[in-house]
């Protein structure tokens, strides 16, 4: 095997890893609440704990991989993953528990942050095929997460979880130690105290929107006030940095780079919670188990394993903009044929699902190698970390829009179960509310995916 497809299957180890453990907690919750006795706000806090550092974290570590090397900061997000699975597998209570999660999440950060970078350094002729294996891992991790998930519900202990992705974490870092032997860096060095204020800023708004939901807004006022007074300072800071952490004038010399990650936060700001969504839908208004319900949604993730590695290849020949943009305009009508429709049965969903998912694989690797491809090779990290941050704050985000619509039609506390994997039904008591609050999530979806395909063109 090339040396180059060895690199490709180091990163895609790590590209599967987040995406898996992540989605695959959400199935696992009321086992882990079950086993340590949890209260209903601590099991719902559990799905977000990955999240939160994802969203905060991966842009500085992008940054400092520019300085420090991107192959020393990949291995260190895979042993500081390994750490963090190692903690969990054995935690005792719900505090360890949260601890190693929040571990896991930070490894995942870093990972995320360097994986992208490490292929777009590398593969400068073929990047966007090589983006769509990375791609295709990340599918691969959302495809699987739900089936085992599920096996290990139905005849194992969650922590048999943590003992599927540790060997994968460890597998990762010892190929990377015959793989990746040149190290990768570039850029100038950043100031300690300006990636200080942009952490708290983005952890401490993360936190805000993710946990308003279980502990209540207003209760959660200090950290929103932490949020508007480290972004006054990280601002004026910047200003005052000759080596800024977020280089403004860079961005606005490139309206490729900016237009594209946009798009990429529309994208999963519409669409990440749709799992969610159409596994309840199944369960309440058509009385399928949650076994099948997940097999039913299995089209989406499955195109977007095949399609992403063609769309990368395609983007390589002729150009991101189109496919990118075309994937955004199928999503979107994929939303509003769900709209329209109100209540589709399990045929339509199939179809439906599968041409959505076709969709996502024809903008994903695309945009992905519009944004690295827009952006010097020296600032490769940046462009990685920047990118996973729209992505991961649009998953937030996704999350958060959802729960929201539907609680205009359903209790608070019901939907925050379901969300967070607590409950896996809400009866007929609230069905016609359900079906409501479920056409008004296709409606802003559509919405949303069709504003990310006006992004996508918007590029030099």
């Amino acid at each position: 095997m090339r040396r180059g497809a060895l690199i490709l299957v180091t990163t895609s180890l790590a590209a599967f890893l987040t995406p898996f453990i992540s989605s695959s907690i959400s199935f696992v919750v009321p086992k882990i609440g079950q086993e340590l006795n949890l209260t209903f706000y601590q099991a719902a806090l559990l799905p977000l704990v990955i999240l939160i550092p994802l969203a905060s974290f991966i842009l500085l570590f992008g940054r400092l991989s520019d300085q420090l090397g991107r192959i020393l900061l990949f291995r260190i997000g895979l042993v500081i993953f390994s750490l963090g699975s190692i903690i969990a597998l054995f935690s005792p209570n719900f505090q360890v528990l949260v601890g190693s999660l929040f571990t896991l999440g930070i490894g995942a950060s870093i990972m995320s942050a360097n994986s992208t970078a490490i292929v777009s350094t590398i593969f400068k002729k073929g990047r966007g095929f090589a983006l769509g294996i990375n791609a295709m891992s990340v599918y691969l991790g959302l495809t699987t997460a739900p089936f085992i998930s599920g096996l290990v519900v139905e005849f194992s202990s969650w922590r048999l979880l943590f003992l599927v992705i540790l060997p994968i974490a460890l597998a990762g870092f010892l190929l990377s130690l015959f793989t990746l032997r040149t190290e990768l860096k570039g850029g100038t060095g950043m100031k300690l105290y300006g990636s200080l204020l942009f952490g708290i800023l983005l952890i401490s708004i993360s936190l805000y929107l993710s946990l308003g939901y279980v502990y209540g807004f207003v209760n959660l006022l200090p950290l929103l006030l932490l949020f508007f007074v480290s972004t006054i300072l990280f601002v004026r800071e910047e200003r005052r940095s000759t080596n800024p952490l977020i280089s403004i004038k860079m961005m606005e010399m490139r309206r490729t780079f900016v237009a594209s990650n946009v798009a990429a936060l529309l994208n999963y700001l519409g669409t990440f919670s749709i799992v969610f969504v159409f596994s309840i839908y199944l369960q309440v208004t058509l009385h399928i188990s949650p076994f099948l319900s997940g097999l039913y949604i299995l089209p989406e993730p499955v195109l977007m394993v095949l399609m992403s590695p063609i769309a990368g290849r395609l983007s390589d020949r002729i150009g991101s903009r189109k496919i990118a943009s075309a994937g955004m305009v199928i999503i979107g009508l994929s939303f509003l044929i769900f709209f329209v429709l109100g209540q589709p049965s399990v045929r339509d969903i199939l179809l439906i699902l599968a041409f959505l998912g076709a969709g996502f694989g024809l903008f994903s690797a695309p945009n992905t190698n519009s944004v690295m491809g827009s952006i010097k090779m020296e600032y490769s990290g940046f462009a990685s970390g920047f990118l996973g941050t729209m992505r991961f704050i649009g998953q937030l985000a996704s999350i958060i829009v959802a729960t929201y619509l539907f609680s205009l039609e359903i209790p608070r506390n019901v939907m925050v179960g379901i969300f967070s994997g607590l409950y896996v039904s809400i009866g007929q008591l609230y069905f016609y509310d359900f079906v409501t609050g479920f056409k008004q999530v296709m409606l802003l979806s559509s919405i949303i995916s069709f504003a990310g395909a006006v992004s996508s063109m918007m590029r030099d």
